[in-house]
């Protein structure tokens, strides 16, 4: 007997509005936000570099009035510029990114040790693959 897939979710989507009609919404406004580490993950680039992959959650309070094309709950914006490489700049620059968040240094780092931390994030517009999105450009202390 086969077993069904308790992830597997039927093949019928059905949205609130007819998506041929959606437009592309705005991105988040750039600004600086409070953002809350949700998750902190080691990745290997396509080039073999290790980096870290923050995710900073913002809330929606934090939107601004005129912004109404966020997600109600909050966002999430990912940073994926920290060097997680062992050579001087790398350490340094991953140096200056645990004193923002408030994170322990030392000479091994635990990155789950970083969700629950916050920090002041600024954020930008990139057009990636024709689409306008925001991105987190730089991470300072709270």
């Amino acid at each position: 007997m086969i077993m069904p897939d308790m992830n597997e979710l039927p093949s019928i989507v059905e949205y609130s509005v007819d998506i041929s009609n959606q437009e592309e919404p705005e991105p988040l406004p750039a600004r600086e936000y409070t953002g809350v580490i949700r998750s902190a993950a080691q990745r290997l680039s396509q080039k073999s570099t290790k980096y870290g992959e923050v995710a900073f959650f913002i809330d929606a309070d934090q939107y601004p009035a005129d912004y109404t094309e966020g997600n109600p709950e909050g966002m999430t914006l990912f940073y994926r510029r920290v060097s997680l490489e062992d050579n001087p700049m790398a350490r340094y620059n991953t140096k200056k990114f645990c004193e923002a968040v408030g994170a322990p240094t030392g000479k091994k780092l635990d990155l789950s040790e970083w969700v629950g931390l916050e920090a002041t994030v600024e954020v930008n517009h990139e057009t990636y693959e024709g689409s306008r999105r925001a991105v987190i450009s730089r991470v300072r202390a709270a």
